[in-house]
């Protein structure tokens, strides 16, 4: 399977009118293009101007036709008009060595191979969690072996922890996502605030470049702390809407 996301970032006073483009539009839309199996638009806990739009496909060919054809760029200027111009600055080289600063609101789009979900009902009914994890050179192999025997048999006793699995970055070769489903945000905060995912980090420290640096931080939610470093980055985002696909909605 193939995981692709999107991200957007929405003016906030249009955030319920994005949300009813995606489901009246966006999702009519991709029930009708070959491969695609779902679709879910999330919004990040953390900046709720940051919604990400969540697809799985059949494969990765179907994932690339679907842009190749102009299909993501149509879609694309439907949700446009709701885009936030504070888009974050990005600085570029020019062809004269001269920094040169501009804005973009073009939306980042990354995509994934994925290990197969376990007992996955639909891909994040209520509230998803993403912790992006960056390895040692060599260790990806050995870390989905890991995850596979030590991390899915934890988190299945996790009380509210409903679907997890590992997603492979296209772009880089020393990452991985782990994504998990859950009841509510209540189950999560439960779960990294009573120090089960600080076991789990602390079990999987030889896998990090930065191991050294492995340490807590504040949650902004909570005032308590979970563990962090600069290898493993942790997103928490509201499922606004999403629909599972029948496969004979896309047969021509």
């Amino acid at each position: 399977m193939f995981m692709r996301t999107v991200k957007m970032f929405v003016k906030l006073g249009e955030i319920d009118g994005f949300r009813t483009a995606y489901q009246d539009k966006i999702l009519t839309a991709f029930a009708k293009i070959k491969g695609c199996r779902s679709a879910v638009l999330m919004q990040s806990t953390h900046n709720p101007e940051e919604c990400v739009s969540l697809t799985f496909w059949s494969s990765e060919g179907d994932a690339r036709t679907f842009e190749e054809t102009g299909r993501y760029e149509e879609l694309v200027k439907v949700l446009s008009p709701h885009f936030s111009e504070a888009y974050e600055m990005q600085i570029r080289l020019t062809k004269d060595l001269k920094l040169e600063y501009s804005s973009t609101n073009e939306p980042e789009v990354r995509t994934y191979e994925v290990e197969t979900p376990h007992g996955s009902e639909s891909p994040g009914q209520i509230y998803l969690r993403m912790v992006s994890l960056k390895f040692k050179e060599g260790k990806v192999g050995e870390f989905k072996k890991h995850y596979e025997e030590k991390v899915i048999p934890v988190l299945r006793a996790v009380k509210g922890c409903k679907t997890a699995f590992l997603a492979a970055p296209a772009d880089n070769p020393n990452e991985l996502i782990s994504v998990t489903e859950w009841e509510d945000e209540q189950a999560v905060q439960e779960y990294e605030h009573g120090g089960q995912f600080d076991a789990i980090l602390e079990s999987q420290r030889h896998f990090f470049p930065g191991v050294y640096d492995l340490g807590k931080k504040p949650s902004k939610e909570t005032g308590g702390k979970i563990a962090t470093s600069g290898d493993v980055t942790v997103d928490h985002h509201h499922v606004l809407v999403g629909r599972r696909f029948d496969k004979r909605e896309q047969m021509n």
